[in-house]
């Protein structure tokens, strides 16, 4: 009797210990799973935060933006975290509020997948046209709409042009017949002693000319001189 109840306590302790083995294996497969899925969502944030186009999500019921990436906050000029506290019509400039929601509706919809030229606001009250291209998602029974904003192509035209205005705001100073002709030599790569024999001139005469070439063309570098010269059809690199 006194054997068989040894070996009956020998047994109930392996039981504990297997017992407290399988809770250890078990606990040790959840810190993992936590662990993994820990690290799948800063996989994830990693990829959202480096994509080009700006995101955003928005809550589809109280139309609360609730996050997006580094690209939309650029475009905003908002700080990471700010946007949270934003609503739809925080962002989207219309002089006609219920355009705004009908328009947002029916990206929810899906009736309208791509919003062409759309006038949005930053932080600094500065206007931005986008084209937004939008699909609504379902997470834990919550409707979101995710948004890629891009530049739009009137933007883009409009940045161009702004470009053109200022490499073109030489025109209130032109430059002057010798001007261009002692740029055109620069921009072969003709030396200050060179063209100085050219036009028969002094150097110090050439050195004049082209610091006020320079200023007048808002440079500080030769290479700065002769790439912007060129930008605005002033001379043409020579070929080889």
């Amino acid at each position: 009797m006194l054997e068989e109840w040894k070996a009956k306590g020998k047994l109930l302790q392996e039981l504990d210990t297997l017992r407290s083995r399988v809770v250890q294996l078990e606990q040790a497969e959840r810190e993992k799973t936590d662990r993994g899925s820990g690290e799948s969502e800063q996989t994830f944030r990693a990829i959202f935060d480096n994509v080009a186009e700006g995101i955003l999500f928005v809550d589809v019921e109280n139309k609360q933006l609730v996050t997006g990436n580094k690209a939309i906050c650029q475009i905003l000029g908002y700080k990471e975290g700010e946007i949270t506290h934003l609503e739809v019509m925080d962002i989207y400039l219309s002089e006609d509020p219920h355009h705004v929601i009908e328009q947002f509706e029916k990206q929810v919809s899906g009736e309208l997948a791509l919003a062409k030229d759309v006038p949005v606001k930053r932080k600094d009250g500065s206007v931005l046209y986008v084209d937004i291209n939008s699909v609504p998602l379902t997470f834990a029974g919550r409707t979101y709409l995710m948004s890629f904003f891009n530049e739009a192509s009137s933007q883009k035209v409009k940045s161009i042009l702004q470009e053109n205005i200022s490499l073109d705001s030489y025109a209130s100073q032109p430059l002057t017949e010798t001007e261009i002709q002692v740029l055109k030599s620069i921009a072969k790569g003709t030396s200050n002693k060179e063209i100085a024999q050219l036009f028969h001139r002094s150097i110090r005469t050439i050195e004049n000319h082209r610091a006020h070439i320079m200023k007048k063309l808002n440079v500080d570098s030769s290479v700065e001189l002769v790439r912007k010269a060129v930008t605005m059809g002033l001379v043409d690199l020579p070929r080889k």
